[in-house]
């Protein structure tokens, strides 16, 4: 199946040369030595995904991607010799608007737009690359973790489940349950979750529905046989799994592929974090009209009110 086209902006990097000209300048953008940009109105245009009218909103929208993905080429050129010609970049814009012509027309996504997101996948991936290649290898623990992950996250456990404020009351509640009293009775006397009138019974699920920390007990727990206090960020669980099903898969052929799944994950991390960085070192100036520049924590454009 063919991806939709991402409109990218961690990790974002677009081929610009100069700005437009003949329109208002909006913004400027320098670092020290290493570059200087205006920006005006006409490039922000041109560089939006759509054809039609943009708002104000919008239009700061799209100057926020402009600012980052200036940035971002100039640091990629200047840190890493990241670079790509006019050719290399037309022939990925190519066969990306051959692999979602239906979208594109449908949506009206315009040339430039396309060439921009195919330089942005260039860019990314070549930074992944190199980043990845400064870091140390993935570990075996690193590969266990992600093949026991996948495995617990495909598991269905049917569970109920005593939710308490305190560990003291839910560690009250299992000694309960280990005196001889029946789990459900005590669920429905003590429990302060919505499931507690039902005896605390959850049914059956995957454990990639509930959060990480009840999950992991649910995963662990002995069939039939309550756990000890497990917290989360819901409170502190008594967990009872009557049932227990794991995926049907090939744990050897997930622990082949770990190794690049979790490769691109930490790529992905270290740019996004070389990203922040090198837009945080900018000094960004948007004129007032046109909305007001903002670093932290996340980047933006905020629109005129």
């Amino acid at each position: 199946m063919r991806s939709r086209i991402p409109l990218l902006f961690v990790a974002a990097a677009l081929v610009l040369s100069a700005c437009g000209g003949g329109t208002q300048v909006v913004a400027t953008v320098t670092d020290g030595d290493l570059y200087s940009f205006e920006i005006d109105e006409q490039l922000v245009e041109e560089l939006s995904a759509s054809n039609g009218a943009i708002d104000s909103t919008r239009f700061a929208t799209d100057l926020r991607n402009t600012i980052v993905e200036l940035i971002t080429i100039a640091r990629a050129e200047s840190d890493f010799s990241i670079t790509f010609s006019d050719e290399e970049i037309d022939e990925r814009a190519q066969q990306l608007s051959a692999d979602n012509a239906a979208q594109i027309e449908a949506e009206g996504i315009t040339d430039a737009f396309i060439r921009r997101v195919a330089h942005q996948q260039m860019v990314a991936t070549a930074l992944q690359e190199l980043l990845v290649e400064q870091e140390d290898p993935i570990t075996d623990e690193e590969i266990d973790g992600f093949v026991n992950e996948t495995i617990r996250s495909q598991t269905e456990a049917c569970a109920s489940h005593i939710l308490l404020e305190s560990e003291e009351d839910a560690q009250a509640a299992l000694e309960r349950v280990r005196g001889g009293e029946d789990f459900a009775e005590v669920a429905m006397d003590v429990s302060t979750g919505p499931s507690g009138p039902d005896g605390g019974d959850l049914g059956c699920a995957l454990l990639s529905q509930y959060v990480l920390e009840f999950a992991q007990g649910a995963f662990a727990a002995e069939i039939g046989v309550a756990t000890e206090p497990v917290q989360s960020s819901f409170g502190w669980h008594v967990i009872l799994v009557s049932e227990r099903t794991e995926p049907d898969f090939d744990a050897d052929l997930v622990r082949e592929n770990a190794e690049t799944v979790l490769s691109t994950q930490r790529g992905q991390n270290l740019v996004n974090e070389w990203l922040l960085a090198v837009v945080a070192d900018a000094d960004v100036s948007v004129v007032p009209e046109y909305g007001e520049w903002v670093s932290a924590p996340t980047p933006q454009v905020i629109p005129p009110s």
